[in-house]
């Protein structure tokens, strides 16, 4: 049973698609927030919560969240607590990427 049906209102049948196999792969549209996310972290000093916060308009626990998905995926992503605020930087990208 590779792409399940169930039954919509009206009685159609509406397909649900078969997500198998796709935890952690990336799926990035190009001027997405993931996009942004991801350029501002690569840059070289990286971005702290604080810059992502004001460019990409979310709340902290989500940013975490984006970052924790990402190193889910095979990013490699360095948290540097040296400074005032910690900074965030992706080292190396996934084999997804």
């Amino acid at each position: 049973m590779s792409n399940p049906t169930t039954t919509a209102a009206g009685g159609k049948k509406a397909s649900i698609p078969n997500t198998k196999g796709r935890v952690g792969q990336s799926r990035s549209v190009a001027g997405s927030k993931s996009c942004t996310l991801k350029a501002l972290m690569s840059r070289r000093n990286g971005a702290t919560i604080s810059q992502l916060q004001n460019k990409l308009d979310w709340q902290p626990h989500t940013i975490r969240a984006a970052i924790s998905r990402l190193r889910k995926a095979g990013v490699t992503i360095d948290l540097d607590r040296s400074g005032k605020s910690p900074r965030y930087r992706i080292i190396s990208h996934g084999s997804h990427q």
